[in-house]
């Protein structure tokens, strides 16, 4: 039998109404075409401005003192014989992403090293011509002592719900493997265990155990996805019993594409204000408006 929704559909007036949605739908694609085309233009200006910012950011000079807000981290004495990744302004993209708060969080004492070794971050889509495909961010790290890589590039596939909803959702994330030098993988620590007594030797050897360990270059580093399983590190009690993985992982996904979408939108065009700490959320704003109350 016919439901009430197939009659709904063939009534006479709904589908008049249904010709006009789709008149706005082609309104809308031709303002779409129109501020893709505007879109297009202004990032090639944007594109220009940020790559002086990263010129001028790699000059040799006398760096400023130390930035406002900046944890700080005293880089290990291997870590300066290396080149300084941003000579005028040392641990530049450290500190913009200390004094994120989408980043503070994550950045433990011992990845501050790393960061020092930041050169740049930008973003790019995957396809021109279809830009709801997603996006890639592109770390690009000076010669280090801690990986080999020149380049870490995550990409983001994204996709629309329908095309009734403009939002897209990001679908799966792939992150690349970090080729750590031996010793210098900061997203472990090496644990000496004692080993068992077997009785067979007077002194038996401790074993030495690489044991995971939180960092940005674990939890930021790291595929996402319906076919990946949860990352290790995510087992644990924040989650109620009742989450199944695929859940967690659509969480995960979420909270690793916000992330993203700040660094692309505000942190990375705006990194100097980070910097000096003037696009930091101020604590005492709250406490402020509760007194003019």
């Amino acid at each position: 039998g016919h439901s009430a929704e197939d009659e709904n559909a063939s009534h006479p007036l709904v589908q008049q109404l249904r010709q006009l949605d789709e008149q706005y739908v082609a309104e809308k694609q031709r303002y779409q075409a129109e501020r893709r085309e505007l879109s297009r233009k202004y990032e090639k200006r944007y594109r220009d401005v940020l790559e002086r910012r990263a010129r001028r950011l790699e000059q040799e000079e006398d760096a400023p003192g130390a930035a406002a807000g900046c944890a700080g981290g005293s880089a290990s004495s291997q870590s300066e014989a290396y080149r300084k990744a941003t000579p005028a302004v040392p641990g530049f993209w450290k500190t913009v992403l200390q004094n994120t708060a989408e980043f503070q969080e994550d950045i433990e004492e011992y990845d501050e090293p790393v960061l020092d070794h930041l050169r740049d971050i930008s973003a790019e889509h995957l396809n021109e011509g279809d830009r709801a495909a997603g996006f890639r961010l592109i770390f690009r790290f000076a010669p280090n002592p801690f990986f080999s890589e020149a380049e870490l590039v995550k990409v983001y596939h994204t996709a629309t719900r329908s095309s009734f909803v403009d939002e897209l959702d990001c679908v799966r994330i792939e992150a690349p493997k970090i080729s750590w030098k031996p010793g210098h993988n900061v997203t472990v620590e090496i644990v000496t265990r004692k080993p068992k007594d077997t009785g067979r030797s007077k002194h038996p050897k401790p074993k030495r155990e690489e044991v995971s360990r939180p960092s940005f270059f674990r939890s930021f580093f790291r595929n996402l996805g319906p076919d990946e399983a949860v990352p290790e590190e995510e087992l644990d009690d924040q989650w109620d019993e009742c989450e199944d993985a695929a859940d967690i992982m659509d969480y995960l996904l979420k909270d690793d594409y916000d992330q993203a979408l700040a660094l692309r939108e505000s942190i990375v065009p705006h990194a100097v204000r980070w910097y000096t700490g003037d696009a930091c959320e101020d604590d005492d704003d709250d406490d402020d408006d509760e007194e003019e109350d």
